[in-house]
């Protein structure tokens, strides 16, 4: 069957992709679950500077589930760039950067440095809840 999908040009062998955020860049989930069904992955938010991100407690359980503010860590566009793309490409799927940033000229820079790289779309977190800028 059938299940690809065309949005704004991309073709995705099938609609699920794994959703930006504690889907990381996939490398622990690629253990436990092949990452080639996916149609896409939307790794976590990315910055042009590597981000420690919050202090713990990072994560809280509530009786209506699990609250995560790990406030944008990672490691760089850059180290992305480097690390992450050849390991994700690895993988027959899309994949979609989500990046992250404090200023319009963070956003362009970002990605013009993105636009060099080999990846299929680019994804604006323009409303973190967990970092201070937002």
């Amino acid at each position: 069957m059938d299940l690809s999908v065309n949005i704004a040009g991309m073709k995705l062998k099938n609609p699920v992709i794994a959703a930006s955020g504690t889907f990381g860049f996939g490398r622990e989930y690629s253990k436990f679950f092949d990452l080639n069904m996916l149609g896409g992955i939307s790794v976590k938010g990315l910055t042009l500077e590597p981000r420690k991100g919050n202090e713990p407690p990072r994560i809280a359980e509530t009786p209506a589930g699990i609250l995560n503010s790990v406030g944008l860590q990672n490691p760089g566009v850059h180290a992305f760039i480097r690390d992450e793309i050849p390991f994700l490409r690895g993988f027959g799927t899309a994949v979609i950067v989500n990046v992250a940033g404090n200023t319009v000229d963070d956003y362009r820079a970002i990605v013009e440095i993105l636009s060099g790289a080999d990846i299929d779309a680019i994804e604006l977190n323009v409303s973190c809840p967990n970092v201070k800028e937002g």
